[in-house]
């Protein structure tokens, strides 16, 4: 009785295990160092910085850690430090964010679609206000030089509904895989 009771309960752990594994898989693309370029504003004053990303797995491969260093002239660098990672309680994938440029720490949550992941957030900012954030990545794998590529539109609780500003677009190029 105590053996069928553990293949059981070992069972669907097991499968459970496997899923995680396979989904936290599909976020090995960024393990490795990255050229990287983003556009603020783009479709109004756009403003470029050129930085890189370095990405490794951490906490015993349970999460992707990632370090964005973006060069800003005439101003202190900028540093993003974020992690990614699948979380099947909720079924989604996950992102936490933290920049040295925005005191605000931000989780983003989302789905993959094929070669593409979009995330959203939602967070109080400031005087009530609540700003939310989606972010759509598209990962192109099968070239030459893989790469991926960031579109970010914000609005706040002030704004209507379905009106985005076109916040960040940002591309990513694959100098360096690590494994």
């Amino acid at each position: 009785m105590k053996l069928a009771l553990s293949i059981l309960l070992f069972i669907p752990l097991s499968l459970l295990s496997q899923q995680v594994k396979s989904q936290q898989e599909n976020l090995s693309f960024l393990v490795g160092k990255w050229n990287v370029e983003r556009t603020y504003s783009p479709n109004s004053e756009p403003r470029k910085l050129k930085g890189n990303l370095t990405c490794e797995w951490a906490l015993d491969s349970t999460f992707i850690s990632c370090r964005y260093k973006m060069e800003r002239p005439q101003q202190k660098r900028g540093l993003d430090q974020v992690f990614f990672n699948y979380n099947p309680i909720y079924d989604k994938y996950e992102s936490l964010w933290l920049s040295s440029t925005w005191p605000i720490k931000v989780l983003m949550q989302g789905e993959m679609e094929g070669h593409s992941f979009v995330y959203d957030a939602m967070f109080p900012i400031q005087e009530g206000l609540i700003e939310y954030v989606k972010s759509e990545w598209t990962v192109q794998l099968n070239q030459e030089t893989p790469s991926f590529s960031r579109k970010t539109h914000i609005r706040t609780s002030q704004d209507p509904t379905n009106e985005w500003f076109h916040h960040m677009d940002e591309t990513a190029i694959l100098i360096h895989k690590s494994h």
